[in-house]
């Protein structure tokens, strides 16, 4: 039997609705002025009227500034796409080249030095990154010889060896840099990938 409750549309919540092109708005704002003035001089008040929104807008979407800048230079969640049918040796060679691309963009260049500050102060936002951008990853590495506990450390490991070395390189090294990245993936591959493991 239909009543009158099963017809009607349910209540709307109380205040206006979310604005769903704030993020294509703010984003982009965010990482053009990290480029132009760096992550210390970035505000909130410049990134909402560089996007042409209210500050009130983007203090209700992020809680501060640090998830605001690792959102924009990250993304929410991680992009699992590159991952889809690699074998170990694709997902090695992708974690090695997604991390020296990811750190060799200008933004995220400006903004490395005060989120690793930001972080060092804040270990909920840290815990949320590793966990929320290694996890997801990690499960997609299952190394037939290592089983439970050992993947998942043998995976993040792997994780922090590619993203540690591309940011050294990409931040503190100046020599030939792209000799460097290419032998440290060629001492990685030698030391996680069978040699019988096709080439991807």
């Amino acid at each position: 039997m239909t009543t009158s409750a099963d017809t009607e549309p349910p209540p709307r919540a109380a205040g206006r609705p979310r604005d769903q092109t704030i993020e294509q708005r703010v984003l982009p704002a965010v990482r053009a002025l990290l480029i132009e003035t760096g992550y210390d001089d970035l505000s909130v008040r410049a990134v909402a009227g560089r996007a042409g929104v209210g500050r009130a807008s983007i203090q209700r979407r992020w809680a501060s500034k640090p998830e605001l800048v690792l959102h924009a230079v990250l993304g929410e969640v991680p992009d699992l796409s590159p991952f889809a049918g690699a074998d170990r040796r694709g997902w090695i060679e992708w974690v090695l080249r997604g991390s020296r691309e990811l750190f060799a963009r200008p933004e995220v260049r400006a903004a490395v030095p005060g989120l690793l500050t930001a972080l060092d102060r804040d270990p909920d936002l840290r815990h949320r990154l590793w966990s929320g951008f290694s996890g997801p990853a990690a499960a997609l590495l299952a190394p037939p010889d290592i089983a439970g506990e050992d993947a998942d450390l043998h995976a993040q490991a792997l994780i922090a060896m590619a993203a540690g070395s591309a940011l050294f390189l990409e931040l503190v090294a100046d020599d030939d840099n792209g000799a460097i990245h290419a032998h440290i993936s060629r001492l990685i591959l030698a030391a996680t990938v069978d040699e019988g493991e096709p080439a991807s």
